[in-house]
């Protein structure tokens, strides 16, 4: 019964004694957000998130008053009811002009985003038409480049615009939800620094976890899967170029495909040459670098390379994807295809589609945007997810998409994680 009696003149972190405390809500009360448009998206949400938190501890304390009633002195019931009701008038209109400049804002950086992922989408578009062109011997490779350059500066602004937004949308996101994070101080070691910190002397420490690390010898295991999407670099060529793994002799070799543009590489393809890997898999980025032993035409068409002494992996995911088999609807460009979710966690999935020759307009690429719709077993919500593809593996119109998700409700998230608990069990 005591909690009622307590000042509310420290909902906002401000400690005063009794004899304060009418002076002290009276100021509270009086006190308003500054402008709006003067605050940054941080502060809006430290605001909101401490208002909310304010009235809700008033409307509880009031409550309890409520339920005192006949057990206090009838002056102390008064002063106290005022108190708290003052409170409540002044602070609940504060707390719905914060909501409403919160959607406001929302409204704005979704669209915002929105045009960023299309403009970005855009870019890449171009970028792999020129590359086309060039392997079609429709332009030189000086003219690549030019061209390609030229991309690059908007290429990155519309990534960063896309980046922003999205954190922006969190940060207001996590707010209407009362959830408030204080952002990093700038003078806060990174994680990177810490490393450092750490590599000097670590006799006395725990060891860290890294996501990172690195491989050698007897240690390195190339474990990809057949079919897997290889980004290759070679040195002196500048044009994107991608191969698929084929298969692994543990210790002694890598299968690959031939490298596609073939006819613009092929030159390069000499027994010795380097070719530097990177491919994603299982929620791993695998980098290494390796040298040709020999490009063969038949009985298939391949390149044989020797087994890398080091490989750098790289993991990506917070938590490891469970293999399941959900029916969805993958959105892109309009049309919802027929799809099934061959795994996932609450920060991706794993999608398989397949097209007809009609539909090939439809078919999704890296860095692209699309939308998931689906309904966990047991479940009758439908849940819209959005997602980037982060990689694809194709077997002509037969497709696989690794999604990450980069737009998922709370609500879903909850869905995700009790249909895992329940598989997990």
């Amino acid at each position: 019964m005591k909690s009622f009696l307590k000042p509310i003149s420290n909902m906002f972190g401000k400690k005063v004694d009794e004899s304060s405390v009418q002076e002290e809500d009276s100021s509270n009360a009086t006190e308003q957000p500054s402008p709006h448009s003067q605050l940054d998206d941080d502060g809006l949400a430290k605001r909101y998130c401490d208002t909310f938190s304010a009235v809700q501890t008033v409307k509880t304390k009031l409550d309890k008053l409520m339920e005192a009633k006949e057990h206090i002195a009838e002056e102390r019931f008064v002063s106290l009811n005022e108190q708290y009701s003052v409170f409540l008038d002044k602070h609940n209109p504060s707390l719905k002009k914060l909501l409403d400049e919160i959607d406001r804002r929302l409204e704005s950086y979704i669209s915002d985003k929105k045009n960023a992922a299309e403009k970005f989408t855009e870019i890449k578009q171009h970028i792999q038409q020129e590359a086309k062109l060039l392997a079609a011997g429709a332009i030189s490779k000086e003219e690549y480049i030019d061209k390609i350059q030229s991309f690059k500066p908007e290429e990155k602004l519309y990534k960063e615009k896309y980046k922003t937004s999205q954190d922006q949308i969190v940060i207001l996101k996590n707010a209407k939800n009362n959830k408030y994070t204080p952002p990093v101080s700038a003078d806060a070691p990174d994680e990177s620094s810490a490393e450092k910190v750490d590599s000097k002397d670590t006799s006395n420490k725990t060891p860290r976890i890294n996501k990172s690390e690195v491989y050698t010898g007897r240690n390195v295991n190339i474990n990809i899967e057949s079919g897997t999407n290889l980004s290759v670099k070679i040195d002196s060529i500048a044009i994107p170029i991608t191969a698929n793994f084929v298969g692994t002799e543990k210790y002694e070799y890598i299968l690959i495909t031939h490298p596609a543009p073939y006819t613009t590489i092929k030159p390069k393809l000499f027994a010795g040459n380097k070719m530097y890997i990177e491919c994603l898999f299982d929620g791993k980025l695998f980098m290494f670098s390796s040298a040709i032993i020999e490009t063969l035409t038949k009985p298939i068409r391949a390149v044989v390379l020797e087994y890398p002494q080091e490989v750098i992996i790289k993991v990506l995911r917070s938590s490891s994807r469970v293999i399941c088999r959900i029916p969805s609807t993958l959105i892109f460009k309009g049309l919802g295809k027929e799809s099934i979710i061959s795994d996932i966690n609450p920060g991706g999935c794993r999608i398989e589609a397949t097209y007809q020759p009609t539909e090939r307009n439809y078919i999704g690429r890296a860095n692209e945007i699309v939308k998931i719709q689906c309904t966990f077993p047991g479940d009758v919500e439908i849940y819209t997810i959005s997602g980037l593809i982060k990689n694809i593996k194709k077997q002509q119109l037969a497709l696989l998409y690794g999604i990450q998700f980069t737009e998922i409700s709370e609500p879903t998230t909850k869905a995700i994680t009790k249909y895992l608990s329940t598989i997990k069990a």
